[in-house]
């Protein structure tokens, strides 16, 4: 075990940050949603039961050898057209060396030499919260085998095994060190993140693993080639948050040695997001330490380029595009249509259901009531049984009074939970009717106001919290077939009149 010495991050002063820049590269291991793993046919669901979703291949056992998944292939493809960059029509896998526990066969298959996908880039500018644009280059998006999960602390003195993990399929996209800023690299994560989930090619979940993030930084005097710094890499990094904090406190860091007249090391660091400090790991890998080779049991991909043409023609409209469409066409905010970008299939939902429906009204529902549901279930949208059709019919009776909110928020939960019935088929079976008749409200609140002769007075004297009281009752005393609006209109009158 190495040992840890630790840097916490130091306000470096102004002259410090003129003097010095950063320059800043991002690595971001990306889970692929295929259904299998990337050279066997076992499932890719790897937060099952422990070591239930392995083959041989996963468990490196002799003898077993990898076949690759043409689905893989494909979302990684999807991937790096969305990145603005070029499928190559040739493309070979290799073979990574390292021993850890959590890595069965001795090595990675990997994409050193010959990626599947080179080039593109990521546009950050103003609607990303910057006040100037900026242009990241990607330089190759190559597919590989995730590693098992070590699980620490279930037997002291023990390390525990999960393969369910080993050889799920990633795409590891390498940027160039175009990134300047913390602030810079966490915006491109989340563009990238934004921009898979849109296209359906990864969930994205950092709290989950399923994009991961290693982070270059080097630091060098303002005027030198911006290249010429030492670069340590921090490895891990599992949340917008933690990416800022991480590069910052590497930044004072590697600026405070230099001052000092000390040489920045290059090696591998990891952070203490507590402390807000980054610590040594180990001596930075290089490739010779890797021992890398051509993978001879997995045959090389050749690509036609009318495969190529068709993928892009299957390709959705781009993130950036549906912002600006949805926010122009529907007046939405930026927040709100991010909101529903950030969501697989959301935007779906929401242009299925919002054709003469008011979109401010379809829009609040998805973002508070039906993204509620998904969190109270740890669901997405994708895997949830509600359809279009049936929000769309929530959103009718809703506008045409036939239901109240409470109930809509019933009828809502009923279609998560698999209720195949109309919404017009629940009113009749629940009694959901709603009570329009002003006369029949009146005289319950009257019935009420003559129950509750205390809360009556304390309104009258000035405490006016009472008529929410009144109007919690007269909704109970209807079973929430009273729309709360007419049941606090007829209560303030009521009082209002005993004066």
């Amino acid at each position: 075990m190495p040992v840890q010495h630790y840097y916490s991050s130091f306000a470096v002063g102004d002259r410090a940050a003129a003097e010095f820049q950063a320059t800043i590269g991002l690595e971001l291991h990306v889970q692929l949603l295929a259904a299998q793993k990337l050279f066997s046919a076992a499932s890719a669901k790897w937060d099952g039961p422990p070591n239930t979703n392995i083959s041989a291949v996963d468990a490196g056992l002799p003898g077993s050898l990898p076949q690759l998944n043409p689905e893989c292939v494909k979302l990684a493809a999807r991937a790096i057209l969305a990145l603005n960059g070029q499928v190559q029509r040739r493309s070979a896998f290799d073979r990574k060396h390292y021993f850890y526990a959590d890595q069965p066969l001795g090595y990675q298959i990997t994409q050193q030499q010959h990626p599947v996908g080179r080039g593109g880039f990521i546009e950050l500018g103003p609607l990303d919260g910057l006040d100037y644009t900026k242009r990241i280059g990607i330089h190759q998006l190559q597919l590989e085998q995730d590693t098992a999960k070590s699980v620490h602390g279930v037997y002291p003195g023990y390390v525990l095994v999960d393969l369910n993990r080993a050889g799920v399929a990633l795409a590891e996209i390498v940027s160039e060190p175009d990134i300047e800023t913390a602030e810079e690299a966490a915006l491109y994560v989340r563009k990238v993140q934004m921009l898979l989930r849109h296209i359906g090619v990864s969930n994205c979940h950092m709290e989950e693993g399923s994009l991961r993030c290693d982070v270059n930084v080097s630091v060098y005097r303002s005027g030198d080639d911006r290249l010429s710094g030492t670069r340590c890499e921090l490895k891990n990094l599992n949340s917008l948050k933690v990416i800022r904090g991480a590069i910052n406190s590497e930044i004072d860091r590697q600026i405070d040695a230099i001052q000092r007249g000390e040489a920045v090391v290059q090696e591998t660091r990891g952070y203490d997001a507590q402390n807000n400090r980054t610590f040594a790991t180990r001596s930075k890998e290089t490739a010779p330490d890797y021992r890398y080779m051509p993978e001879p049991d997995v045959p090389e991909i050749c690509i036609s380029d009318d495969w190529i043409e068709q993928l892009r023609n299957e390709m959705p409209e781009s993130p950036e595009a549906t912002l600006e469409r949805m926010m122009t066409q529907y007046g939405l905010s930026q927040e709100d249509v991010e909101t529903m970008l950030a969501e697989p299939g959301c935007t779906a939902l929401f242009e299925q259901s919002v054709v003469g429906r008011d979109p401010k009204r379809v829009v609040s529902w998805i973002t508070s009531e039906i993204f509620g549901q998904l969190a109270y279930r740890s669901q997405r949208l994708a895997d949830s049984s509600l359809s279009a059709e049936q929000f769309a019919q929530l959103l009718d009776a809703l506008n045409a009074d036939t239901i109240t909110s409470a109930q809509a928020k019933q009828a809502l939960i009923a279609f998560m939970d698999g209720e195949q019935r109309t919404v017009g088929e629940l009113i009749k079976a629940y009694g959901w009717e709603v009570i329009s008749d002003q006369d029949e409200l009146r005289n319950i609140a009257e019935r009420l106001l003559e129950a509750h002769p205390k809360e009556v007075a304390g309104y009258l004297k000035g405490q006016t919290r009472r008529l929410n009281f009144f109007v919690g009752k007269l909704m109970q005393a209807t079973q929430g077939q009273a729309k709360p609006q007419d049941a606090s209109q007829i209560i303030k009158k009521l009082l209002e009149a005993r004066r």
